[in-house]
């Protein structure tokens, strides 16, 4: 589905490369100008390069947190499949501080999905161009035998408002489908069942299907404006439903669903993953049928309940009552709940300052000869060799074909960005306001603008839209 549209780079994106990272004094050579998401993974840093004066996203990585595999693999993944149209670019360009590995990236002015999904989605047309955008970025991962394993919301990004152009990004959990995975920290909504019937710690096998399941939440999500369920687990009320209406809707004396919507959800909704498809090939199928059933909002105001899907969100953990209960409580025993944004853009001074490296003093003395860094690289399925010793000299680049920047000559690591990390150009509107994280959300929260609301589970489902019934 879709073809890439920029220049793809070459060798085998199984082979991971390994390379020896500059080590960059964040503080001189950037202005941060805003933080454009934060959490567990790190930090997403819109920034100045203060020699060119171009603007450029960097992912910051902390590295007690990150496995010095695990972000050549990223990185590396991330390069590679840059080139499709519906993927974010990532420039050759990765170096280390004193506490982050780094990367830079293109920027979403508008952020991500959570932030452009109101409480009732949006809507038929642009739910369809996020799927078919999606979709096409999942086929290429699918086609070069990758598994996205982090479908979600908080990791489609929006550059036009009108949703024509979205891109999948954030490729720390990708891995070679067939790969054995320790099960750890999955967010629960998006979890496909098997997933969560593994224990944690254990292991289970990438797989594309496992894919199309977070992809059908994602669109879920969009038409709805709200997560079907907290997880995809017998004990969760809103999945059991869903559960008994697969059952229902397949049962000859029950009126059969002709929603095209049900039917292409109930198709990549499969609980069992043996019988849910491993692509998202026929989602071209429904792609001129309505997705949105006609005059679901009437109903919602009429106050008519469906025997449908999901026909109540709501649960203790999103109730607007409870929360203000606990808000409340909290605030009755002196603990603060908002956030003090000067406090906070201190904190970032300090965090880039922290970033800084101490550079030891030698009278200037330098070695004439300096030796070339060993590269190396290794296969997904592979043991993963240790990296040689990073002495702050050679090449930030990966060594690979794709053109981008490097790092200048002599007098410590000057950082150099490609023309096309310049993005937006410096004069041109930059988003206001800083995103931020919802703590709220059930098991984490996604990026979305100061002010707006996160989706969760149980915010204004309309019961009718997914309706069994004509």
């Amino acid at each position: 589905m879709g073809s890439s549209s920029k220049k793809a780079i070459g060798g085998s994106i199984h082979r991971i490369r390994e390379f020896e990272l500059e080590k960059v004094n964040l503080a001189e050579e950037f202005d941060i100008l805003q933080i454009v998401g934060e959490g567990w993974f790190g930090k997403i840093l819109l920034a100045e390069h203060r020699a060119t004066g171009r603007e450029a996203v960097l992912k910051a990585l902390p590295k007690p947190y990150t496995a010095l595999k695990d972000f050549y693999r990223e990185f590396h993944y991330s390069l590679h499949l840059g080139a499709h149209r519906s993927i974010i670019t990532t420039h050759d360009v990765a170096f280390e501080t004193a506490g982050f590995y780094v990367f830079t990236q293109e920027y979403a002015p508008l952020g991500d999905l959570t932030a452009n999904v109101s409480d009732n989605g949006i809507g038929d047309l642009h739910s369809k161009r996020v799927a078919k955008q999606i979709a096409s970025a999942l086929e290429h991962l699918h086609s070069r035998d990758l598994v996205h394993r982090d479908v979600k919301l908080d990791n489609v990004l929006v550059l036009r408002s009108d949703f024509s152009r979205v891109k999948l990004c954030d490729f720390g959990e990708t891995r070679r489908a067939g790969t054995l995975v320790t099960r750890r920290h999955e967010w629960l909504p998006y979890s496909p069942p098997e997933v969560l019937h593994t224990d944690t710690d254990q292991t289970y096998k990438a797989d594309t299907s496992h894919d199309v399941w977070q992809f059908a939440v994602v669109v879920f999500v969009c038409l709805t404006g709200c997560l079907p369920w907290q997880k995809a687990a017998a004990d969760d009320p809103r999945y059991a439903r869903y559960v008994s209406w697969r059952a229902a809707a397949s049962m000859p004396f029950l009126p059969a669903s002709r929603r095209p919507e049900a039917r292409m959800l109930r198709s990549f909704l499969e609980p069992r993953a043996d019988r849910r498809p491993a692509g998202l090939g026929e989602l071209q199928r429904y792609a001129d049928d309505r997705w949105v059933a006609k005059g679901s909002a009437d109903k919602k105001e009429e106050g008519v309940e469906d025997d449908g899907l999901c026909p109540s969100m709501y649960s203790f953990h999103s109730s607007a009552e409870e929360k203000n209960k606990l808000l409340a409580t909290l605030s009755e025993c002196g603990i603060e709940t908002t956030v003090d944004r000067g406090a906070k853009k201190d904190r970032i001074r300090e965090w880039v300052q922290s970033a800084v490296i101490p550079e030891d003093d030698e009278d200037g003395e330098q070695s004439e000869v300096e030796a070339e860094p060993e590269e190396g690289s290794w296969e997904e399925d592979e043991p993963q060799p240790r990296p040689g010793p990073r002495t702050g000299k050679g090449s930030m680049r990966a060594s690979t074909s794709a053109a981008g920047g490097g790092v200048g000559s002599g007098g410590g690591a000057r950082v150099r960005l490609p023309a096309a990390a310049a993005s937006p150009q410096r004069g041109q509107r930059r988003l206001p306001g800083v995103l931020r994280r919802d703590a709220s959300r059930p098991g984490g929260g996604g990026l979305h603008p100061r002010g707006q609301g996160a989706v969760g589970v149980g915010r204004g489902c309309d019961p009718q839209r997914l309706s069994d019934r004509p």
